[in-house]
């Protein structure tokens, strides 16, 4: 009887060791299902890793271009799109300058997807092969002032996450007979799943800035128009572990409830039955 009662007690803690691991995991990793996040990184996950919902289908042109070309006092013009398309064998490209009548410049939009890992050349490889040079590299916080982004955060650690978001940054420059022509400041981020690595999308604003003063000016007016763009195309999103999301409803806190009991109940059986 001692061993009997053993051999169930072992069945029954380890059963019920295994149910408690899975409730405390993410739905998306019991289900196999792809959650998108935005990320410093191209291919790998980064501490700068942001679980999002995406706003629109990034993988349709047609729900690319449903982008606003209104943002506040800024105003989009689309660019023709197919020769470049179909140079990089790019799925989506939206490339799109935003003006306004207070800024001289107008900033640029880059959005690109593509299934095709030769299509990415990262910008800060794409630059120095189009003849500029890297002047400094690095990344920014962007400030998301437009909440509407986030509809709830559970800690303090979550509401940072919320309210911030961090991107590469390249300050880059071309120069001819020995006199600097051009300077560009460029914020780019990466779009991407942690199951599914066959697409990748990259969003890129940048701006052209002053050759001989300070770029502050530029970057920040980059940094708030990023931060305008990004609640337009995602929603913040962070996950529960699958108890929280079960206990959400009756039927969740019944399941839960009977997979706990199960295991119990295989540990109490043998005493039942002394009983």
């Amino acid at each position: 009887m001692s061993y009997y009662k053993q051999y169930f007690t072992i069945i029954g803690v380890l059963a019920l060791t295994v149910v408690i691991s899975i409730l405390l995991l993410p739905p998306s990793m019991i289900l196999a299902r792809a959650v998108t996040f935005i990320d410093t990184s191209s291919y790998r996950a980064s501490a700068d890793k942001t679980l999002v919902r995406t706003k629109m289908d990034l993988s349709s042109s047609e729900d690319i271009r449903q982008f606003p070309k209104a943002i506040g006092e800024w105003t989009g013009i689309d660019y023709e799109t197919s020769q470049i398309e179909e140079a990089l064998k790019a799925d989506v490209i939206l490339i799109r300058a935003y003006q306004s009548q207070s800024f001289y410049q107008p900033i640029f939009l880059l959005i690109m997807l593509s299934s095709d890992p030769g299509s990415f050349h990262p910008p800060p490889i794409c630059y120095p092969q189009l003849g500029y040079q890297i002047e400094e590299e690095g990344k920014e916080e962007i400030p998301l002032l437009n909440m509407d982004w986030v509809s709830y955060w559970r800690s303090e650690a979550e509401q940072k996450i919320a309210t911030s978001i961090n991107v590469n940054k390249l300050v880059v420059s071309q120069e001819s007979n020995g006199k600097v022509t051009e300077r560009r400041v460029v914020l780019y981020f990466y779009v991407k799943g942690q199951i599914s690595k066959d697409e990748l999308t990259m969003v890129r604003v940048s701006a052209l800035a002053p050759i001989d003063m300070s770029y502050d000016g530029v970057l920040s007016l980059t940094k708030d128009f990023m931060g305008e763009v990004i609640p337009r195309l995602f929603e913040f999103y962070e996950e529960e572990i699958l108890a929280a999301y079960l206990a959400k409803s009756g039927p969740g806190w019944l399941l839960m409830a009977v997979l706990v009991l199960i295991p119990l109940a295989v540990i109490i059986y043998p005493w039942c039955r002394r009983w």
